[in-house]
């Protein structure tokens, strides 16, 4: 098609990746805490650390942060809740 303007994506974004976490187990201890084993996605590393001011994500950080985020969701602040997949 002489003319014609070739269709280009330039202008077109994909919806990042939600950030979100995955819970594999919850494992009850003696002293009635819990123990969570997680994943997070690459999108909630990026979040945590841009949250957070850190320049890297560790087990330690991300556990004090994610509690921070449970205790906020349970008691439904600052907009944050919990549902299951």
């Amino acid at each position: 098609m002489q003319g014609a303007v070739p269709w280009t994506c330039s202008n077109f974004t994909m919806k990042e990746e939600l950030p979100s976490i995955r819970v594999i187990e919850i494992k009850e201890n003696d002293d009635d805490t819990c123990t969570i084993d997680f994943e997070t996605s690459d999108s909630f590393d990026k979040m945590y650390l841009e949250e957070t001011g850190k320049k890297r994500v560790t087990k330690r950080g991300l556990s004090n942060f994610i509690r921070d985020l449970l205790m906020k969701a349970y008691n439904k602040e600052d907009g944050y809740d919990i549902r299951s997949s």
